[in-house]
């Protein structure tokens, strides 16, 4: 059965890890486009969702300069995505840093955007304005949160990164990610807990 002209055209080759390795390391440009293709969504994610604004483009641009110039360096004791969001993560802690000592940043600002407003499918307009309320106090919960916690929230329960993943990310022992996001949890339950009582006594 032959195929399709069509298929043949629009099919794309896909690279194994080893594959986009061995082409990044060498500076091939289609590694390289296949590298940022592939993981951009999700360093662009992590970046919003620790720094509370969508404002992130120069710092993801960053992140990706930073991957290629220490990814001769990679030796491969986790997985290539893990070691990503272990630089993606260090650099946005750096900026949340820089941005503390400037008072460009505060813990307590509500961010305009946050990773909510990057769905996988576009929610209905109708959806969007019965849940807004909701994910406005969510997103100003988790915004409020310290960076250890909040950065534990977004790279479990966003990104669905295992905690064995999460551990040699961020170089934790795995009982402390666990007890770490359970606090975490704590924290964000017992704020919805209060929004809520304050919705239903109004």
């Amino acid at each position: 059965m032959k195929m399709p002209e069509h298929e043949k055209t629009t099919t794309q080759p896909k690279f194994s890890e080893a594959e986009l390795l061995a082409g990044c390391r060498a500076g091939a440009r289609e590694a390289l486009e296949a590298l940022i293709k592939q993981y951009q969504p999700a360093v662009l994610r992590v970046c919003v969702s620790m720094l509370g604004t969508r404002e992130v483009e120069d710092l993801v641009q960053d992140i990706f300069i930073k991957i290629l110039k220490k990814i001769q360096n990679f030796e491969g004791r986790a997985a290539l995505f893990t070691w990503i969001y272990e630089i993606t993560v260090n650099h946005c802690r750096d900026e949340l840093r820089k941005r503390k000592r400037r008072r460009w940043f505060s813990l307590h600002a509500l961010p305009q955007e946050t990773v909510e407003q990057i769905p996988l499918e576009e929610a209905s307009a109708s959806e969007q304005m019965e849940a807004g309320e909701m994910r406005y106090h969510l997103r100003r919960a988790l915004n409020q949160l310290e960076p250890k916690y909040r950065e534990l929230v977004v790279l479990r329960d966003l990104e669905g990164l295992s905690y064995e993943e999460i551990a040699k990310a961020r170089g934790l022992a795995e009982k402390l990610v666990k007890s770490r996001l359970y606090q975490a949890r704590q924290i964000l339950a017992a704020s919805m807990k209060k929004y809520l009582e304050e919705v239903a006594h109004v």
